[in-house]
């Protein structure tokens, strides 16, 4: 039959209506007549079109990189309902209309650049500190990119901070802007203080039952029970399956040998090294350790000293073959003569060896009987999630299913949101994790949650029977913690009018020091302090320091602190000298030149995309979800 087709082609007639087949194929294109339009372009700006699956693969960039902040849970659906996915779409726009915008301004990116960013970026460095073009390869090919792409991506980007640092570096600065500035950070105040301590609670008498009553109406809010749920669940847990699972003998032995490498462990050795170019730089070095000479010491070439290379603990399988078997022949303390490989002549030394063993059965019996019964509990939690949702497809109850199953419902009678009952204690008992709780909330009364993953590999689902909203609880469950938060605002009271009293004698021309000693109150004097100081380094109060920078020197202000109440009198206002005042300004104007570049540049985006209108095929976006 081929040999047929052959005699066939030979023929002009045939050759003509082949040729006339190939060039059908190259008018109107061999991937629309047997494909179709199979990625079609979602963005077009300007003359630039985005095919759906570079902007698919963005987005999933980009949802990778929120992964974490979702628990693994952020799909695609959820992308889009967050913005998240409108978000990248937009972010790709501005990029591509940035790119139009430096492909007008001329602003091109020489390939030497692009190559200087590349070998300089640390990510491609292998462990001699130098770039690697295999370890290159191998980023890009876990990104999912080729280096066309990458270089693509890079030329683009370094073009729109060309452009972000022209604008950034014309903004010129106002002195007017900056002068009040400087002032407002630069300036710094001293001042002295003592802290007033609570009133203890002796001192403190018992609330009448008038007060008591009086303080929990006008506080009600503070008594509020939070929203209480009765929940019914059921939890598939496989650490609690496991503890029921017997282990044999058999199988411990069979997963002791399928698992023989993990407790193997090889010979290895801490090594350092190194390498010269020429065989007798090397050798000269070895004579030299040889004499009593250290590595670092004897490492010499071209008049040059060569630092030796930590390698760290590695294994034979690690190394180049000409060096594993002369290495490794070698004691703890020990150097390698000079040996040749593809890389130069190599000295070794040998830091510390650690000798390779097989850990016995019995040393890891209980570990791989616990494993055993985790995978096989596992197994078992899936078989029982099956069985479990066919009883409650059938329409029965937790409690029903529970029962079809050979397993007992859990139910709470009264729960909140962070697992604690109607008088704030923690509820017990509740499957271990998050899930429960979101679930119980999340699920309307009366009616069944989804059967869902939990933490540890396991099932929850939860019915909930009644929801209880929010009330004041009464009285006289809570009426210990009323008086006790009776007390706490007496104390707070008691403390505050003390500490007013002291602050009034310094106003009225007394001085700190000698009403700190009436009153055996320790005076504190501040460091210098900004209005930008962390309260910590200050010693005193945040809210203490905002109120001290609205007063003139010998006034004081009073503010709550840990432990009581703070009573500070402003003793210093120092303004800036000349070298701060220049350093304080140089960076402001930086942080204000670069404020204002961000806000031209954004312009400068808006305009382009004035003049290169995007248009974005939403239908397509929301199809394939790839």
């Amino acid at each position: 039959m081929l040999q047929e087709l052959r005699n066939q082609t030979s023929s002009w007639v045939i050759k003509i209506l082949l040729g006339m087949l190939v060039i059908s194929f190259a008018v109107w294109g061999i991937n629309d007549i047997f494909l179709g339009d199979r990625d079609p372009a979602i963005i077009t700006i300007g003359d630039v079109k985005l095919p759906r699956s570079q902007v698919n693969d963005e987005i999933r960039e980009e949802m990778n990189r929120l992964q974490p902040l979702f628990g693994g849970r952020l799909d695609r659906a959820e992308a889009d309902r967050m913005g998240i996915t409108g978000q990248v779409v937009e972010n790709i726009v501005n990029r591509t209309a940035v790119s139009l915008g430096a492909r007008d301004l001329g602003v091109l990116i020489p390939d030497a650049l692009v190559a200087q960013r590349i070998t300089s970026d640390e990510t491609f460095f292998n462990n001699r500190g130098k770039f690697d073009r295999a370890i290159f390869m191998q980023v890009l090919s876990r990104s999912g990119m080729n280096e066309a792409y990458y270089v693509a991506n890079l030329k683009r980007d370094l073009a729109a901070s060309e452009i972000n640092r022209a604008i950034s570096s014309a903004v010129p600065v106002p002195s007017a802007m900056i002068e009040p500035l400087v002032a407002f950070r630069s300036e710094r105040r001293i001042a002295k203080s003592f802290l007033v301590p609570f009133v203890t609670a002796a001192k403190i008498a018992e609330p009448s039952n008038a007060e008591v009553e009086s303080y929990y109406k006008a506080n009600s809010q503070r008594f509020m029970s939070p929203e209480l749920r009765d929940v019914t669940w059921i939890h598939l847990d496989p650490t609690i399956l496991a503890a029921e699972i017997r282990v044999g003998d058999e199988k411990i032995k069979q997963a002791y040998e399928e698992r023989h490498d993990e407790f193997t462990t090889r010979d290895r050795r801490e090594l350092e090294q190194v390498v010269f170019a020429s065989q007798a730089a090397a050798e000269a070095a070895s004579v030299a350790i040889k004499a009593g000479k250290s590595l670092a010491e004897s490492a010499k070439e071209d008049g040059k000293v060569k630092k030796p290379v930590a390698l760290g603990w590695v294994d034979r399988r690690e190394m180049l073959p000409e060096l594993a078997a002369p290495v490794f022949a070698l004691k703890k303390g020990a150097h390698s003569a000079p040996i040749k490989t593809a890389l130069g002549w190599h000295i070794v030394r040998i830091k510390d060896v650690q000798t390779g063993r097989t850990k016995p059965l019995a040393e890891v019996r209980e570990q791989l009987k616990k494993d055993i019964a985790q995978h096989e509990a596992g197994e078992a939690v899936f078989a029982l999630a099956n069985k479990l949702e066919d009883a409650l497809a059938a329409g029965g109850t937790l409690e029903e299913a529970a029962r079809q199953i050979n397993l007992r419902a859990g139910r709470v009678a009264a729960v909140d949101r962070r697992g604690r009952d109607g008088t704030g204690e923690a509820v017990s008992g509740l499957p271990k994790g998050s899930v429960f709780l979101r679930l119980a909330f999340d699920t309307a009364d009366g009616q069944d949650s989804a059967l869902t993953e939990s933490e540890g590999g396991g099932f929850i689902v939860a019915h909930v029977n009644k929801v209880m909203a929010p009330a004041v609880r009464p009285l006289k469950d809570i009426r210990a913690k009323v008086i006790a938060a009776w007390k706490d605002n007496a104390r707070d009271k008691a403390t505050e009018t003390r500490a007013k009293k002291l602050a009034d004698s310094i106003r009225a021309g007394k001085s700190i020091d000698a009403i700190a000693r009436a009153e055996k109150l320790k005076v504190k004097t501040s460091k210098p302090f900004t209005r930008l100081t962390h309260d910590a380094e200050s010693g005193l109060p945040a809210a203490l320091m905002q109120k001290l920078f609205t007063l003139k020197t010998g006034e004081v202000a009073v503010s709550e602190s840990t432990g009581g109440v703070t009573v500070a009198a402003l003793t210093e206002i120092r303004a800036p000298d000349s070298k701060e005042r220049k350093e304080t300004t140089d960076a402001l104007g930086e942080e204000i030149r670069q404020a204002l570049g961000g806000d031209l540049f954004q312009q400068f985006i808006g305009a382009m995309r004035t003049n290169y209108p995007a248009k974005v095929r939403a239908d397509l976006l929301q199809q394939n979800r790839q």
